[in-house]
């Protein structure tokens, strides 16, 4: 097993829980404002990393959307209808929505990780971001939906109604 961040191989002491995979996700993604990932080159192998994904047309979108299942389709939908939403929350409205009570944060790593791998295959940029904030002394995860992305996920997620 091996993390690639932006075409950088790091090696793993150890396969990581899932649990700790969309930490390790917030975490490279609160970094990389500050790191310049993309201009350190491949380690090891010369030349430059491939620059970050490219944005997503509609076809692309609908086609993306089609592949999805339930609950990936339900994190997007409640990310195009919220905008941005904590980690607690979105928990709890994927939990009300799946009718699943059980629903938890390794499951919403599963999700993540699944959207995002793909995206990742296909050239494109990430729909999201995640951010983590102190809030009331304690540390949450906040998810954010591109705004460029919003309407159309809107659109598309509700089958032309307007409504997911």
């Amino acid at each position: 097993m091996r993390l690639e961040v932006c075409g950088l191989e790091w090696p793993l002491r150890a396969e990581i829980p899932l649990d700790d995979f969309v930490k390790v996700l917030e975490v490279i993604h609160f970094l990389s404002r500050y790191v310049d990932f993309e201009g350190m080159g491949r380690l090891g192998r010369g030349g430059p990393v491939a620059r970050a994904g490219s944005e997503w047309s509609r076809e692309e979108l609908e086609a993306f959307l089609r592949e999805r299942n339930e609950a990936q389709k339900a994190f997007l939908a409640i990310l195009a209808e919220r905008g941005e939403i904590t980690r607690t929350e979105l928990l709890e409205e994927l939990r009300s929505r799946l009718g699943r009570r059980d629903y938890s944060g390794r499951d919403l790593a599963g999700v993540v990780a699944g959207i995002n791998r793909r995206a990742a295959s296909l050239g494109k940029e990430s729909l999201f971001e995640i951010e983590r904030r102190r809030v009331g002394g304690k540390l949450d995860g906040f998810y954010r939906l591109k705004d460029r992305y919003r309407s159309l996920l809107l659109e598309l997620l509700s089958g032309g109604t307007g409504k997911p």
